[in-house]
C-alpha cells in the first residue's frame, strides 16, 4: 500500500514565509495522526510546537546548505538538483549511520542526464534509503513522464520509489496515481494544496482515492487553509500555467515573460 507523505508545513510555508501559528501546525499534525497519514514533513528546521507524534516526522535538508541535525524527528529528506546527487548520496549517508531514516529527494528529475543515472546505479549504499524521491518541480510532467522517470529509477535498482508533484498544469493529482499504480513507495500532499506556485496534490483528495477517512482534514481546511488560500491565492493562475508548459522555476516566470511573447 502506498504511504501518504504530509508536506504541508514544509512546502506550504514557500507561500506565506512559514509563518503558520502554532495552533495551525499542531492541527495539522492532530489531523495526520487522526488519519490514515505515515510521513509528516515539519519543514526545513522543527518548529517549537512540535515535539513528538505517532506519525514519523521528517525534515527536509537541501544538499546546498547541509548542516548537522539534533532535532527530534524521525526522518531526513536530503533534496538535491541533479548537480548535486554525489553530495545528496553523501549526505543521505552521514545522517543514516547517525540513526535517521533517509530520502534522497531529486529535484527536477525530468533534468537528469545519462551521467546522473549512471552515478544513481553505481550508488553501493542505495540500500540505505527508505525510498528515493523525484519531483516534478515546476509542474509540467504528464503522466507519461512520471512512468518513464519511475521506470528509469526502477532499472538502476531502486527497489522504493516516491514522487512529488506539482499542480501548474491540474495534473498532480492525475501523476499521482500514475505513480500509485506503478508502485510507488509514498506520494507526497499537502492540505488543501498549499505550495508554492501553483501548488500541490490536496492530500484530502488523495485520501478520498484511497477511500480513507479525510474528515480531520477538512476541518482543518475549513478553519485554516481556506483563509490561508483567500490571503495568499496559491493555485491555478496564468503565471502558473506558463511555468508549468515552459517548465521554469516560479520565481523567473516574469522574467520569462517579459522577454517572450505568450
Amino acid at each position: 500500500m502506498t504511504k501518504i507523505l504530509d508536506c504541508t508545513i514544509r512546502d506550504g510555508g514557500h507561500v506565506n514565509n512559514w509563518e503558520f501559528s502554532d495552533e495551525c501546525i499542531l492541527a495539522s499534525l492532530d489531523a495526520a495522526e487522526k488519519s490514515s497519514i505515515d510521513y509528516f514533513e515539519v519543514g526545513y528546521t522543527m518548529p517549537d510546537c512540535v515535539k513528538k507524534s505517532s506519525v514519523k516526522l521528517v525534515l527536509m535538508i537541501n544538499a546546498s546548505a547541509l548542516r548537522s541535525v539534533d532535532e527530534k524527528v524521525d526522518c531526513i529528506r536530503v533534496a538535491c538538483y541533479p548537480d548535486e546527487i554525489e553530495i545528496g548520496m553523501k549526505a543521505c549517508e552521514d545522517y543514516h549511520k547517525i540513526g535517521y531514516e533517509v530520502f534522497l529527494h531529486l529535484m527536477t528529475a525530468d533534468k537528469l542526464s545519462d551521467e546522473h543515472y549512471v552515478l544513481l546505479k553505481n550508488w553501493q549504499k542505495k540500500d540505505i534509503l527508505t525510498s528515493i524521491y523525484y519531483a516534478d518541480s515546476f509542474g509540467s510532467f504528464l503522466p507519461s513522464d512520471v512512468e518513464k522517470i519511475y521506470n528509469k529509477l526502477k532499472n538502476c535498482g531502486y527497489k522504493n520509489i516516491s514522487f512529488h508533484g506539482h499542480n501548474n498544469l491540474q495534473l498532480a493529482f492525475a501523476n499521482s496515481i500514475k505513480a500509485i499504480e506503478l508502485g510507488a513507495y509514498s506520494i507526497d500532499a499537502t492540505t488543501f494544496g498549499i505550495g508554492r506556485g501553483a501548488g500541490n496534490l490536496p492530500i484530502e483528495l488523495l485520501m478520498h482515492y484511497f477511500k480513507f477517512d479525510s474528515s480531520a482534514y477538512l476541518k482543518i481546511v475549513e478553519k485554516y487553509f481556506e483563509p490561508l488560500q483567500l490571503k495568499y491565492r496559491w493555485g491555478y493562475s496564468y503565471k502558473n500555467l506558463i511555468g508549468g508548459i515552459n517548465n521554469i522555476h516560479p520565481r523567473e516566470i516574469d522574467k520569462f515573460l517579459s522577454h517572450v511573447n505568450v
